[in-house]
C-alpha cells in the first residue's frame, strides 16, 4: 500500500505522521483509545497515535474489513497499549503495526501476521547492536526487521530471544513454525511482513 493508504502487492500501509487526514480515524477509535488519545500531552505523540490508528484501519479496509474497531487493550493492566486486534470483524482479521521514520506501517490477515520497520539510514552503532543481538549473515536491516516480523506474528514479542527466529531468504521459523516473509524498501525504510504459514 502507499503512503496515503491505496493498495499495493506489498500487503501494508503506510501513514506519515504528518498526513492531516488522520484526524478522520478520531470518531472511529474504541473507547480504551479514546482514553490513550486523551492522555497524550504532546502533539508528536498525538500525530504518532493518530497515524498507527489511521494505517491499521486502511490495512483492515485492505483485507475486506472496512467495519471494524481496533482493540488494543493490555491483557495484564487493562490500557489500551496492548498487541492491536480488530474488533467486530466478519472472519478473524490479524492486525499488525510498526513505527519508523516518522511513519506508522501496519498490515492485516487472515492469519497470524506481523510487521516492522528500520530506517534505511539507521546509524552504525545501532546496526552493531542488531547484529550483536540477532547475529547472522545478510543485510542486518532485513535480518531484524524479519526476526521483529515473526515475533509479532507469534504475539510473543520480545519475550522470546531474536536468535530464536531462524531467518531463510522467503521463509522463517520459529518453534517449528514456518513464517512467509516479504522485504522490501518503502518510505526510507526496510519493511518486512511475516505471515504464519498453513
Amino acid at each position: 500500500m502507499s503512503a496515503r493508504g491505496g493498495t499495493d502487492v506489498r500487503g501494508f500501509v503506510v501513514v506519515r505522521y504528518d498526513d492531516p487526514g488522520t484526524e478522520g480515524v478520531v470518531p472511529h477509535l474504541s473507547p480504551g483509545d479514546s482514553a490513550r488519545l486523551a492522555g497524550l500531552a504532546g502533539t508528536t505523540d498525538r500525530a504518532r497515535f493518530l497515524a498507527g490508528r489511521s494505517a491499521l484501519l486502511g490495512a483492515a479496509t485492505a483485507a475486506g474489513e472496512p467495519g471494524i474497531t481496533v482493540d488494543a487493550t493490555c491483557p495484564d493492566c487493562g490500557a489500551a497499549h496492548g498487541r492491536p486486534r480488530a474488533a467486530d470483524a466478519e472472519r478473524p482479521l490479524f492486525l499488525a503495526l510498526a513505527h519508523a521514520a516518522d511513519a506508522a506501517f501496519a498490515t492485516a490477515g487472515r492469519a497470524p501476521v506481523g510487521i516492522d520497520a528500520e530506517p534505511l539510514d539507521t546509524p552504525p552503532g545501532r546496526r552493531a547492536a542488531i547484529d550483536d543481538l540477532a547475529p547472522g549473515r545478510g543485510d542486518v536491516l532485513r535480518r531484524w526487521t524479519a526476526i521483529e516480523a515473526v515475533l509479532k506474528a507469534d504475539g510473543r514479542g520480545l519475550r522470546v530471544p531474536p536468535d530464536a527466529v531462524r531467518v531463510g531468504r522467503w521463509r522463517a521459523v520459529l518453534d517449528g513454525r514456518r513464517y512467509r516473509l516479504r522485504s522490501t524498501r518503502a518510505d526510507g525504510c526496510r519493511v518486512t511482513v511475516a505471515t504464519l504459514s498453513a
